[in-house]
């Protein structure tokens, strides 16, 4: 009889949290304020949105929608976004990692448990999700025949 259990390992592909791997979206930067609030003294001037965006080297596009943005909320700022908060916090994702990282024999419901003695009840998907963000695969252990009282060895 063999047992297999479930561990993780870290792979080679990780990416930083700002990315997701595979992502299908199109890679954008955010402009700066300094930036966005001269698109906005430029349209008070009178320019046009080709030629601010010509000018500042910034799409025609991005350029209205920075506008009417100003024209709606009257700010430049970056409005809040929409989500839900994180359900584990930086501090629980490092308790998580930490442990899987010297066991990586540990299971999600272990890892459930430690975090509900902490405070925080989570699923073992939100683990799972939460280990996958940091490059933490799951994978099965290969599978290690039980050792009966006869194989061990007297000392």
């Amino acid at each position: 009889m063999t047992t297999s259990v479930k561990k993780y390992k870290r792979h080679l592909s990780t990416t930083s949290n700002s990315q997701t791997p595979n992502s299908t979206m199109a890679k954008t930067k955010e402009l700066s304020k300094d930036t966005r609030n001269k698109i906005v003294d430029l349209h008070q001037a009178g320019k046009t949105e080709s030629a601010i965006g010509k000018q500042l080297g910034v799409k025609k596009s991005t350029v209205g929608a920075i506008i009417r943005k100003w024209k709606t909320y009257k700010t430049t700022d970056n409005l809040p976004r929409s989500g839900a908060p994180r359900k584990i916090s930086p501090r629980g994702v490092k308790m998580i990692t930490r442990t899987v990282s010297k066991n990586p024999r540990t299971t999600r419901g272990d890892l459930v448990n430690e975090l509900q003695r902490a405070g925080t009840k989570v699923t073992k998907a939100t683990i799972s999700n939460a280990l996958r963000r940091q490059g933490l695969k799951s994978c099965n252990a290969r599978p290690v025949p039980l050792l009966k009282p006869v194989h061990v060895r007297p000392v």
